[in-house]
């Protein structure tokens, strides 16, 4: 089987998940991982399992032989990092969300076009099996013409924001925020399944929890969003609600999701189970495909992503061989459709009116 030689770049959610994730993929060896702020190289080589650890990431990209790399850093350094894997000539898998606005998200288009490589935007989470299912019922048409969906997100994490720092998650300069940590993949997954663009949208971007301070008294400002609300508009007409809470002390259900249709109403739950009522009949659960259960010898961080991420690494050698994309691949056309989004949600929050995504 012929193996695709990968780079890394982040010791972050690159080094916990993507590497650990991709070297136990046969279709991918993982040839070096890169620390984006020169940090503690053996702690990467840790948390990666990969002994090839750079304290450069352009020295990475320059030095190795590799066909693919996958930039999981902070989204300030997406656009700059993208552009000399191009430059280069290898393929790249970004993290989303892909860059800081629509001006950053052309270029890195622009690049994609000058080399001729495949550029792909990490959304896994299209793959679990909860989230194909609602694909496949959007395109059987049983829900009918969508007249409105409520998307809600909520995790229990007040604790860990009141007694954790955010890093630069927590500093809007850097791409930072819920927004695009999440509200990216809500964005992508909910214009995946509609197959329509946000229309219009007015919303709100709070931080809950502004600050943390330290034992020692140093204090931690945080300027981007801990949680948001959405109200908008698709171009099929559909209503939406989007809204995520990050500061919660319990709750229920982690996602939730709702599309009302004219024929019927759908309904997922934690990405565990789908529910679909047709006509006026009772929602009853539907049939997934089973949960991939990771090798025991993954790390436990990585394990839990592995039920959508094995699926997603699964088409992405496909397409790497076949020269094909699979249709459940988000590419940056699609990540450049969700910064339209985004922006238009930051200039509503910011001036307080509602915004129309061009």
């Amino acid at each position: 089987m012929e193996k695709f030689r990968v780079g890394i770049i982040g010791t972050g959610f690159g080094a916990k998940v993507h590497a650990p994730m991709m070297d136990h993929h046969e279709g991918f060896e993982v040839v070096a991982i890169s620390s984006v702020s020169r940090g503690n190289i053996e702690e990467a080589r840790k948390a990666s399992g990969i002994e090839n650890v750079y304290a450069d990431w352009r020295q990475m990209i320059e030095k190795e032989t590799l066909d693919l790399v996958v930039v999981a850093s902070a989204v300030h350094l997406h656009k700059e990092m993208v552009a000399a894997a191009f430059e280069k000539g290898v393929h790249v898998v970004c993290e989303k969300p892909m860059a800081m606005d629509t001006a950053e998200t052309e270029e890195m288009i622009t690049d994609r076009d000058k080399a001729d490589k495949l550029a792909l935007i990490n959304h896994e989470f299209r793959f679990l099996p909860a989230r194909m299912k609602i694909k496949e019922i959007m395109e059987s048409g049983k829900l009918g013409g969508i007249l409105h969906v409520r998307y809600e997100c909520s995790f229990a994490n007040y604790t860990g924001l009141t007694t954790k720092p955010r890093g630069w998650l927590g500093q809007e300069e850097k791409g930072g925020g819920m927004l695009g940590a999440i509200g990216s993949h809500m964005t992508d997954a909910l214009q995946w399944w509609m197959d329509s663009s946000f229309k219009d949208v007015f919303a709100q971007l709070p931080i809950h929890i502004p600050t943390w301070t330290d034992e020692n008294g140093n204090t931690e400002n945080r300027t981007a969003d801990d949680a948001f609300q959405i109200i908008g508009s698709l171009e099929n007409g559909a209503t939406v609600t989007l809204e995520l809470l990050s500061a919660a002390r319990q709750t229920d259900h982690t996602w939730r999701l709702e599309i009302y249709g004219t024929e019927g109403t759908l309904v997922m739950l934690d990405d565990k189970k789908v529910l679909l009522s047709t006509g006026n009949s009772p929602l009853e659960e539907v049939e997934l495909e089973p949960e991939l259960e990771a090798p025991s010898s993954m790390p436990q961080v990585a394990a839990r992503y592995y039920n959508g991420f094995q699926r997603a690494l699964d088409a992405l050698y496909e397409t790497l061989v076949s020269s094909e994309k699979h249709p459940y691949l988000a590419d940056f056309e699609h990540g450049h459709s969700t910064q339209k989004v985004l922006d238009a949600v930051r200039t509503s929050a910011r001036e307080g009116r509602k915004v129309e995504v061009k």
